[in-house]
Order: C-alpha cells, then structure tokens, then sequence
C-alpha cells in the first residue's frame, strides 16, 4: 500500500499533499497534525474523505513518525511518501530512515525553495531520538515543548514502551 504521510505544519504542506493525493488515486494518505483546517485543500483537489486518516497525538516531527508508525504497519506500507518543507525535509529524511529503513520505501517530497541551516542543527539529535525509539522501544522528548504544543496527551500512550521528558 501507498502512504502519503503529510506531516502538518502548514497550508502549503496540504496543497502538495492533496495534488500528489489526486495523482494516486490508490494511496490513502495519513495526516499527522493537530490542525484540521487542512481538509478544504484535500475536498478542493477532489480526495474523498474516506481515504484520509487524521493523526493528532504528534507534538514533534519524531513523533509525526514514531505516532503513525503502528497505524501505518497495519495499513501495510510499502511505499512511505512524505510530505513537508524543502528547509525540513533532511531532517524528516533522517528520521524516517531510523524509523522505517529496511520495511518500507521511503520517498521525500518537499515544498518550496527555502532552506534553513539552522534545521540541521537538530537533524542528528532526532535521527538519534527515532533510532533508539525504534531499537529500544524509549521515546525521548523535550518536556516544554510538548507541553507547549499537546499537553492533552499523557507519556506512554500506546507509542512507546517508556517514554522520558527531559
């Protein structure tokens, strides 16, 4: 099965996602984002609701990834198309390789021109996160910015075998 994951973030994430939607009409597409304004740009491209599954419990790109990773084994991945920014796509990269190297194809497709170094800087640091969390089952995070972003969702919540803020 084809996976177009649309990691959130913005609208312009959508568009890309919705037209590469429209291009593969076999593909269900996984939306981690706890933002739901993105659903006018799939019904605009014309994508039936019914092959989009929303994932709202991600706080960090890690967790785009280690959060749809059980839902995206049960769907059977074998091709992984991910969607996000050109500025964030090699970190995104990083982490999907940690997290899906060797089970699915993995395939990056990024949006706009700009590229932020800055970015970079955290590219190790995750990939690290997603390869033990993927090894050793230990999802590392930082307490304040999740927080900051889903303090709804409570450590250990079907993910992760032990999950630590630092």
């Amino acid at each position: 099965m084809r996976i177009i994951l649309h990691l959130g973030g913005n609208a312009k994430r959508a568009i890309e996602a919705a037209e590469l939607a429209a291009s593969m009409p076999d593909a269900i597409v996984v939306v981690s984002s706890e933002d739901s304004t993105f659903y006018g740009y799939y019904d605009e491209a014309g994508i039936d609701r019914q092959r989009i599954i929303v994932n709202n419990e991600a706080w960090d790109t890690v967790t785009n990834f280690t959060h749809t990773y059980k839902l995206l084994k049960s769907l059977r991945c074998s091709k992984l198309y991910v969607i996000t920014d050109l500025f964030h796509i090699y970190r995104a990269h990083l982490i999907a390789l940690a997290c899906w190297i060797g089970r699915c194809q993995v395939k990056m497709v990024p949006y706009g021109t700009e590229e932020r170094p800055s970015d970079r800087k955290y590219a190790w640091n995750d990939f690290a996160r997603a390869l033990i969390w993927r090894l050793l089952g230990i999802l590392f995070y930082d307490k304040k910015i999740k927080a900051q972003r889903r303090p709804e969702i409570k450590p250990g919540e079907k993910h992760s075998w032990l999950e630590i803020g630092i």
